[in-house]
């Protein structure tokens, strides 16, 4: 009888390590994921910018909300309306962005989609906020879909 307890409390442990390795190896690949993604929009992000602003500025992002989930890769940059020398709209901004993706041959996690998507764009006390997503997994790509599905519900 001694033995089976042993037996079950080293089940037990092994899987407990098991879980945590995992866990933490889930993790620190998530992690250096979403840095590289991060370097990248934050690069076509400011470049972009740089070509349509006509300035020599570098922004860096903040992560969306982890509500989403963990593997989205999504980035808000926010900077004084003032500092732009012309106007800028998302479309703009979505056609630079498409441009570098090009130009660097960054490829979507789905054929036929854009690699970066600005999801988000509104101004408070003169401060610009500009959200771009970097679709690179299935992660991002839901995210996308379900903020176009909450705006095509709210225009209705």
């Amino acid at each position: 009888m001694r033995l089976f307890w042993v037996c079950l409390v080293a089940v037990i442990i092994v899987i407990g390590l098991y879980v945590a390795i995992h866990r933490i190896l889930i993790n620190r690949a998530t992690i250096m994921l979403r840095n590289r993604a991060q370097q990248t929009t934050d690069d076509a992000v400011n470049i972009s910018l740089q070509k349509l602003l006509s300035w020599d500025q570098t922004l860096n992002s903040q992560l969306v909300a982890d509500v989403w989930g963990k593997g989205v890769l999504a980035f808000e940059y926010h900077f004084d309306r003032k500092q732009a020398s012309t106007q800028l709209d998302p479309d703009q901004l979505m056609a630079a962005l498409g441009d570098y993706a090009n130009r660097h041959d960054l490829k979507p996690a789905q054929p036929g989609k854009p690699v970066f998507v600005v999801t988000d764009w509104w101004e408070y006390e003169g401060i610009l906020h500009i959200d771009v997503a970097y679709l690179l997994n299935e992660s991002t790509m839901e995210y996308v879909s379900d903020l176009k599905r909450l705006d095509h519900h709210d225009k209705h």
